[in-house]
């Protein structure tokens, strides 16, 4: 270990070399700081104030309880505001249940803290109006993520590691080791919170910590953590070049059906490279949920298995409620279960409009003699009825389970369900559409075809339009 003059004078360098070098901080930016209270954050935080005159930055402190370690994590946050409030630096602390929002949203613990933390520090950089969150990975931490992800199996992504930047958030002590770390708060007396589990061999990376690394290092390469962010750093490059590839494929393929909805044609999908095609699922999903490292190596080796077997109406769900459907030649990404409403009924009034808060639209219904009417319409979401055939109260509803349908231009009735099938309306989509129906007579699949019983006619006298106003 060198000592701390030494430590001091290369983490700082360091430090100024790697937001240089990787464009990290420019003068103006207001930044706010992880803080976990362990040494790497702590580090960082008391660097950026010491240098903040100098690089022109703002900061601000953030601090997420994830209220696993009880009275020790308390003692987290009230370190961390105490660090702060000496700083004069403005900071803000939040407690979250990770791991009930790890089981509600199909998640692990990991998965789950990491998800709230970034949703914290943007909801702190939001409301001070920042543009960036520093977060303090290390040279060290590179390193473990690398042998850690290769142990478990991983792809190119998992073997990059970690970046100096993405998107808002930058690690600026990426170059910098544990060791200087550790120098850099003794010498400023600055005596981190340590996380007692960190300690011990129990967790999987601190095994790899404290026995794999220090074995690789005595008996195969005492320069193995130099390696390990070489390697990462080369596959990097591969990756940045792939992840381009898949990005303007992704952009020619994928098709926005609507709000919260994306889907792919699946014979599209099984022309391209299996690294593409797994990169455009995980991007598909990850950016209808705006976040980044959500799909795990098995769902998306489910997802292909799902375009394999092309079975319509078969699904997957994901997780934080997003779910993969096959509907004919469509793999469908939804958020949330889009396709599933409660089963309503709204009475329509002549001459008048009427709001169905189930379908959050309106429908107009006027009546006036057959003479008035000059033309058919065009538009799918009118059509004009023999309003002397009508017998009963009209209504708007979604479909049931028996329902039956005179299409016009058919000879007789059919069933809703094949009707639906021959029209290649998606299973997910089938409750969402409205059926106007005069008693128990469905006059109107709305979107798609009226019934032959109510068409106008030589001898119809009035006509009723129906207009669906969304």
């Amino acid at each position: 270990m060198q000592n701390n003059e030494v430590s001091e004078e290369v983490i700082v360098k360091q430090l100024l070399n790697t937001v240089q070098e990787h464009q990290l901080i420019q003068s103006g930016d207001k930044i706010v700081v992880a803080v976990s209270g362990g040494p790497d954050s702590v580090c960082l935080l008391h660097l950026l104030h010491s240098l903040k005159s100098r690089l022109g930055i703002e900061l601000y402190g953030a601090h997420l309880n994830h209220n696993i370690r009880g009275i020790e994590a308390q003692m987290d946050a009230r370190y961390v505001l105490n660090l702060c409030e000496d700083l004069n630096i403005i900071c803000f602390i939040k407690s979250a249940d990770v791991e009930a929002y790890g089981k509600e949203h199909q998640l692990t613990s990991e998965q789950a803290g990491r998800m709230l933390r970034y949703e914290f520090f943007d909801e702190v950089l939001n409301k001070v109006d920042a543009n960036k969150i520093a977060v303090a990975h290390n040279y060290n931490d590179q390193a473990e993520t690398v042998l850690m992800r290769l142990l478990r199996g991983s792809g190119m992504q998992g073997l990059t590691a970690i970046q100096y930047q993405r998107d808002r958030v930058i690690r600026p002590l990426l170059d910098v080791h544990r060791e200087d770390i550790e120098a850099y708060c003794n010498r400023h007396n600055l005596i981190p919170r340590i996380d007692e589990t960190n300690l011990t061999s129990i967790y999987h990376r601190n095994k790899i910590r404290r026995e794999l690394i220090p074995y690789l290092e005595e008996n195969y390469n005492p320069s193995v953590l130099t390696s390990l962010v070489k390697t990462a750093n080369i596959l990097k490059e591969d990756f940045d070049y792939i992840e381009e590839a898949a990005k303007v494929m992704y952009k020619d393929l994928v098709h926005f059906e609507k709000k919260d909805q994306v889907s792919f044609s699946i014979t599209a999908l099984e022309k391209q490279h299996p690294a593409l095609k797994a990169r455009m699922l995980r991007r598909a999903g990850e950016e209808l949920l705006g976040k980044g490292e959500l799909l795990s190596y098995q769902q998306i080796q489910n997802l292909l298995e799902l375009l394999d077997k092309k079975q319509t109406g078969k699904s997957i769900h994901l997780p934080l409620g997003l779910e993969a459907a096959v509907s004919y030649d469509k793999l469908i990404f939804s958020k949330g279960r889009e396709g599933e409403i409660e089963p309503f009924k709204e009475e329509l009034r002549v001459n008048d409009i009427t709001y169905v808060h189930a379908l959050k639209a309106s429908f107009e219904l006027r009546v006036f003699p057959k003479e008035e009417v000059s033309k058919v319409s065009k538009d799918k979401f009118e059509k004009h009825f023999d309003f002397d055939q009508f017998r009963q109260t009209i209504f708007a509803r979604n479909r049931r389970d028996g329902d039956r349908f005179w299409p016009l231009g058919l000879s007789g009735k059919k069933k809703l369900k094949d009707f639906f099938i021959d029209c290649k309306v998606e299973r997910r989509e089938r409750d969402l559409i409205p059926l106007i129906c005069d008693g128990k007579d469905i006059v109107w699949v709305v979107g798609y075809r009226i019934s032959e019983k109510y068409k106008i006619t030589d001898r119809t006298q009035q006509i009723l339009s129906i207009k669906l106003l969304k």
